[in-house]
């Protein structure tokens, strides 16, 4: 017992280094290559598919791991944040990092006497446990932008790629898109691979020219044809092609999050089978799709007889893509959405665009609630900034996601109508209704 107490006492020593430092950076690389050289390096022995972009990078990481796990082989998965606990970031073959190598390797590199942040402990503890386990290939989500992101230590990942641009962290990464695509564009590496699913064609030819600039290969989404009835998907790709494939989820965005992993997929086992050494199987393809889980993007759950859409969305794209998604699914009904956003977001156009749900076609009650985390925006703020502008007929303001819960069951059962309860607008907040549910 004293032990597992001390172990856990550990553990939650990482999860205080979280709430102290969560959102701070270190820019520039000197910190998170000193903690790598400290453990002899274990990055250069690693083969990295490094992932970064504005939306869509943890589901495009999770089909691709999910793909190359069905293959055989030993994957590797890095992804943030996480919403119930640290060890979900860190996942080899769908075994989450131990409590017991968590503790073990965050007190190993504390040892270094190195102050570093949360993200670049993380990703140095990352790193080291990847080598450990032998992983073949290990599926790198990038924690913010691509430069100067604590990942962005990987000297040739076999292919690096670059989801979509939008604006968002725009006090670090920019004000437009040139220069968040600029920044992202720093995972490129010379003589390497490249791949895009960027639809605008100004943003998507900066990424191309980035490329072409380091003498990399690059590929993106308008080379191949993806299309699909519901969750129902065929894929015409450049050497492959996958019919009437089943995926997991109905949301409509997750067609462009295929359309990138289907083309990295292609791509890996064209050009690296001198390290993967199997051929690319369309059965392990199919399976790997059938096993993609990625929490709170687009879940859809139960409780007591209601109907809860969970969703990340948390910059203007994302609520852009969630509001397709809903209209596509769920035709004639109504919405309460619990709303709860970061300060440094912009949630005047989340809520703009929220607010449009707000109709004839369909009506919209909505309610605000503080998340649990310092960085999140007061609830009777946002309520305020809303009703100024009259964007919903109903609005309320309420202290966390319990009341929030609470509230909105209260309005469906007053309504007796069809109705659909949307959680949205930060991950955090996911995570906070995922503790009491």
């Amino acid at each position: 017992m004293f032990k597992e107490n001390a172990l856990r006492n550990n553990l939650d020593s990482v999860e205080k280094l979280y709430q102290k430092q969560g959102f701070k950076m270190n820019f520039g690389l000197g910190s998170i290559e000193y903690l790598l050289n400290y453990a002899g390096n274990p990055q250069k022995y690693i083969n990295f598919i490094h992932i970064t972009g504005t939306n869509g990078k943890g589901s495009v990481s999770r089909i691709i791991y999910e793909i190359i796990k069905s293959h055989g082989l030993i994957a590797g998965i890095y992804t943030s944040p996480h919403l119930l606990r640290f060890n979900e970031r860190i996942i080899v073959n769908d075994e989450q990092i131990s409590d017991a190598d968590l503790d073990g390797l965050k007190n190993y590199f504390l040892a270094s006497g190195l102050k570093c942040s949360f993200f670049e402990l993380t990703t140095a503890i990352c790193f080291k446990y990847f080598k450990e386990k032998n992983v073949d290939i290990a599926v790198i989500e990038a924690g913010l932008g691509g430069m100067l992101d604590a990942t962005n230590v990987i000297e040739k990942p076999l292919m690096s790629i670059i989801t979509n641009i939008s604006i968002d962290h725009s006090e670090i990464l920019g004000n437009s898109y040139k220069k968040i695509a600029l920044d992202k564009a720093g995972i490129i590496k010379e003589n390497s691979i490249m791949i895009t699913g960027e639809r605008k064609t100004a943003v998507r030819e900066i990424l191309i020219n980035e490329a072409i600039k380091k003498n990399a290969l690059y590929f993106s989404t308008n080379f191949i044809k993806i299309t699909h009835i519901k969750n129902i998907y065929n894929y015409y790709g450049l050497y492959s092609s996958f019919e009437n494939i089943l995926f997991p989820s109905f949301a409509s965005y997750h067609k462009y999050n295929l359309a990138i992993a289907l083309l990295s997929i292609e791509i890996l086992f064209k050009y690296y089978k001198d390290k993967i050494n199997k051929n690319l199987s369309e059965e392990s393809v199919r399976k790997g799709i059938s096993y993609f889980k990625n929490e709170g993007r687009f879940e859809i759950i139960h409780v007591k007889d209601k109907t809860i859409v969970l969703d990340g969305a948390h910059n203007p794209d994302g609520i852009k893509n969630l509001i397709i998604s809903l209209k596509n699914i769920y035709k004639n009904c109504n919405y309460i959405f619990i709303f709860g956003v970061m300060k440094d977001k912009d949630y005047k156009t989340m809520l703009r665009r929220l607010s449009k749900m707000d109709r004839v076609t369909y009506k919209a009650d909505i309610i605000f609630t503080n998340v649990n985390n310092e960085r999140s925006m007061d609830s009777k703020l946002l309520q305020e900034y809303s009703d100024n502008l009259k964007y919903f007929n109903n609005s309320y303001a309420v202290k966390n996601i319990k009341e929030a819960i609470d509230k909105a069951f209260r309005i469906y059962s007053n309504n007796n109508k069809n109705e659909i309860i949307v959680i949205c607008g930060s991950l955090y907040l996911l995570g906070d209704f995922k503790k009491i549910n």
